[in-house]
């Protein structure tokens, strides 16, 4: 077993993990220790949910693009804001593919 030191909120909960003690985290604990088990596993709980949201939204972003294509919706019915984003993340991504060199029209077709 390892020590880790640990830095708690005011209702006494983990709310910082270091390798070594420091300001942030002055408390000495065992990285077994039930809370530590507990404040990475809800940690990991967040990135994994984060993640999911992220990828989420792309399907979202799909959707809409299939909507408009087969001409179910217009852009123009979608509301400003929403027109903002999507035309601001295509256009990073057309962007983003120029720069890498493989954009849609680099595939190699067989």
């Amino acid at each position: 077993m390892a020590t880790v030191y640990v830095g708690r909120d005011v209702k006494g909960d983990i709310c910082a993990l270091q390798d070594e003690p420091g300001s942030r985290a002055p408390e000495a604990v065992s990285d077994d220790h039930p809370e530590v088990l507990q404040f990475l596993h809800q940690r990991w709980r967040q990135s994994e949910l984060e993640r999911l949201d992220l990828e989420f939204v792309r399907v979202i972003e799909d959707l809409i693009e299939i909507l408009m294509a087969r001409k179910l919706i217009m852009f123009t019915d979608l509301p400003p804001e929403v027109q903002a984003k999507l035309s601001r993340r295509r256009q990073v991504r057309l962007e983003t593919e120029y720069n890498t060199g493989f954009g849609r029209d680099d595939m190699i077709r067989l």
